[in-house]
């Protein structure tokens, strides 16, 4: 068996992450190349209720789920959980993933990844033009939907009323039924 060793040493660009084994849980983050284990099944059983709640919008937009790389620039490439994509903006769509910032990006958070998401990736996403950045927290069972304020996120609770997004007007659906 052969072990998977990051060269540390130097500052990773695009070229040398598109050299990459193919399928491998890997991002670019300021040119240091970041590697996660494969999320575990509760992170995926939220994944797939968020996914389903935006795929019903097939009509203005398009929904994917990781993993798909989102490149930012030449040394930012994220891999988020979910994107949604509206019709106006589907030239960012490539065979090789995401060119280009989303409307929406989503991050199921865990224990090992919190930090990141919250803080670096949450900047990124603004930084680079996303309108909507969603954290969600499953251990908390709450959801927290950032845009131009990196501070002040629209909070929801389990239990408490309806998600809905500035962006996707139609999206609308109670965070009880995500976290089953």
């Amino acid at each position: 068996m052969q072990t998977a060793t990051i060269d540390r040493s130097k500052e990773w660009t695009v070229e040398d992450y598109l050299q990459l084994e193919e399928g491998l849980l890997a991002q670019l983050i300021d040119g240091e190349l970041i590697m996660s284990p494969a999320p575990t099944t509760q992170h995926q059983r939220v994944l797939r209720s968020l996914f389903r709640a935006f795929d019903q919008f097939g009509n203005v937009g398009e929904a994917f789920f990781s993993p798909i790389d989102l490149y930012l620039n030449d040394k930012n490439v994220l891999q988020p959980d979910l994107i949604f994509i509206s019709d106006e903006n589907k030239s960012i769509v490539s065979d090789k993933g995401i060119v280009g910032p989303p409307e929406i990006v989503v991050e199921v958070i865990s224990p090992s990844n919190s930090f990141v998401d919250r803080n670096t990736k949450k900047r990124k996403y603004l930084e680079f033009g996303v309108k909507e950045y969603w954290v969600v927290d499953p251990g908390n069972k709450t959801l927290e939907i950032y845009t131009d304020d990196l501070d002040k996120p629209h909070l929801y609770l389990s239990g408490e009323g309806q998600v809905s997004s500035t962006v996707l007007q139609e999206l609308s659906f109670d965070l009880n039924t995500v976290f089953v």
